[in-house]
């Protein structure tokens, strides 16, 4: 029978690869934080010598480093470099700052900017509100299957019905494995929901207590498709709250949009 921790050294080069890329997202994902080798090991599903050789490598090319003192992983300079050398293709957390900024002091909440990578999405920035209370459950580097929460389906709600199908088909085990109160038809609603009233509103289907609302933001220039989306405990979206909150979010979705377009 065969190991499902197969050696690296038995893959085909492009598995070999996807594994890396797959380490490299877990480690940068941590931040400041870092991640030690058993937990990269659990996370990723690769055995301790596998995992130790792509680390090596990547380290060697500078795309992972490791702390002498507490011997975790953290993300290595080249991926800084390389970061600043897609900046200006793929500029819009410089083009959204301000407007995360504005957002987290009108609403007093989270406000959160995510980008579609593929099939899923990633949190690029977050801007905390002085709203004591918080909701912590995305934070920047956190990645989760399109589909969930209010950028992730402002995100597909935004895309052709034959695309969002394809999404949810490669997303479907992962959804329903650890999604608990999501499903194929939930996320089906939801999209139709969005694209009638112009926005996504979760509430708080991915995790328990913690409601969003959200945004699509388009780029001009063919940049990644991003969110705008603030984010806060259940009660704050009392009262039908959430509509004022949705004209912030398309007061700064047209002040980022524009800038895009005056730099495209």
């Amino acid at each position: 029978m065969t190991n499902r921790h197969e050696d690296n050294e038995a893959l085909p080069s492009s598995q070999t690869l996807d594994r890396a890329i797959q380490l490299l997202q877990v480690v940068a994902a941590t931040r400041n934080t870092g991640m030690a080798l058993a937990d990269i090991v659990d996370k990723v599903r690769l055995t301790k010598p596998t995992a130790r050789r792509l680390l090596l490598a990547l380290m060697e090319n500078g795309l992972i480093e490791q702390d002498p003192a507490s011997r975790k992983y953290f993300s290595g300079p080249e991926t800084y470099a390389l970061g600043i050398l897609a900046g200006d293709r793929f500029g819009v957390l410089r083009m959204a700052t301000d407007s995360l900024r504005r957002l987290a002091q009108r609403s007093g909440d989270a406000a959160l900017l995510s980008v579609q990578r593929g099939t899923e999405t990633v949190c690029l920035a977050r801007e905390d509100g002085n709203y004591p209370l918080r909701s912590h459950v995305l934070q920047p580097g956190d990645r989760h299957p399109l589909g969930c929460g209010g950028s992730g389906i402002a995100l597909l709600a935004a895309l052709p019905d034959e695309q969002v199908h394809r999404i949810l088909e490669v997303n479907s085990d992962t959804l329903l494995s650890a999604y608990p109160h999501l499903s194929i038809p939930i996320i089906w609603e939801q999209v139709e929901q969005t694209r009638e009233l112009g926005y996504a509103f979760n509430k708080g289907l991915v995790f328990k207590g913690s409601w969003g609302v959200a945004v699509a933001v388009v780029d001009p220039r063919g940049g990644l498709p991003s969110s705008l989306a603030i984010a806060g405990v259940e009660s704050r979206f009392a009262d039908n709250r959430h509509e004022e909150l949705v004209a912030m979010l398309n007061e700064e979705k047209a002040f980022v949009e524009a800038r895009m377009g005056r730099s495209a």
